[in-house]
């Protein structure tokens, strides 16, 4: 009886050798003409310090997002993709905005007019099997269509609008945002507990460059899991807000859990974590000579799960 409770035992002690041992090659496996969506939730909140005065914004994005591959190039992935539904709330001392495309719309209300004309609307994405983002196209033609569909603003007004949308939607934005999402990939097959690093820019309104370090912390025959901890900074790095030129010196940390299944690469549910500190910096102008440092932090959390 003790011998066949030892064979036992070296048994599922080879079987779980054997299951470490073993190379997986981690990478979107995704099918053409198949429909692969995400549920996305991200809460931003960012507080500036004017002297004795705090300042907070919050800034919620809720939406689903399909992919549909379409064909390859090389290697790589050609998808196109939409945002399905979005939700937008915006709250600060300054700014209030609120969009909900599962609500009737108000003619009044310019902002959601225009959000309504990108929601539905499909773009095209080229990602590598790894995630990485090769290049998203027709996303500013579909901001420039939107606010031009609203008559009544034009000129000036209309261009500060279309670039504060590109910071956010526009295809040089939507590339670095989508891939701090989906850029988790190694390029080589790992074993559970090996690691590998992904970098990213981001290049939205806060420019920053991202990296991670993940690893393959388990696997089963219905999903892979992986950690990823990594590192944020936008130390130095330059934008314009409200005609206005700012530099950026945040540095901070991430975090990551993934779960995703094996069999095309995509998500089961994963979620994200950020926190940033530093300044911002209002480089002298004709009203602020002098320019000004303002203290600042950034907290970031984004939760995603198939749909």
């Amino acid at each position: 009886m003790k011998k066949k409770i030892g064979l036992v035992i070296i048994a599922i002690m080879i079987v779980f050798v054997g299951v470490n041992a073993q190379s997986h090659s981690l990478k979107y496996k995704l099918k053409k003409g198949v429909d692969y969506r995400f549920y996305q939730e991200t809460k931003l909140n960012i507080t500036q310090t004017l002297g004795f005065l705090e300042q907070e914004m919050k800034n919620d994005f809720k939406g689903i997002t399909r992919f549909t591959p379409v064909g390859n190039e090389g290697n790589n992935i050609v998808l196109k993709a939409s945002f399905e539904s979005m939700l937008i709330n915006v709250e600060s001392l300054m700014f209030n905005m609120f969009y909900d495309s599962s609500k009737p719309l108000n003619p009044e209300d310019k902002m959601a007019m225009i959000y309504s004309k990108i929601v539905g609307e499909e773009f095209k994405m080229v990602i590598s099997p790894q995630g990485e983002v090769i290049r998203i196209e027709g996303m500013n033609q579909i901001i420039d269509s939107a606010v031009n569909s609203v008559g009544n603003i034009q000129g000036s007004a209309a261009n500060r609008l279309k670039t504060t949308l590109a910071g956010h939607f526009g295809e040089e934005a939507l590339s670095g945002n989508m891939a701090m999402i989906l850029s988790i990939y190694p390029e080589e097959s790992k074993k559970i507990g090996e690691s590998w690093k992904t970098e990213t820019a981001l290049t939205s309104t806060l420019k920053a460059d991202l990296f991670n370090n993940w690893t393959l912390a388990g696997v089963s025959n219905d999903k892979w899991t992986l950690k990823g901890i990594g590192g944020i900074s936008s130390s130095g790095q330059e934008a314009v807000i409200n005609g206005m030129k700012v530099t950026f010196n945040l540095k901070g940390n991430q975090n990551a859990d993934y779960v995703l299944n094996p069999n095309d690469g995509w998500f089961i549910r994963g979620k994200q974590e950020q926190k940033l500190e530093g300044t911002m910096v209002m480089n002298g102008n004709q009203q602020l000579p002098q320019g000004l440092e303002i203290p600042m932090k950034v907290t970031s959390s984004t939760y995603i799960e198939k749909r």
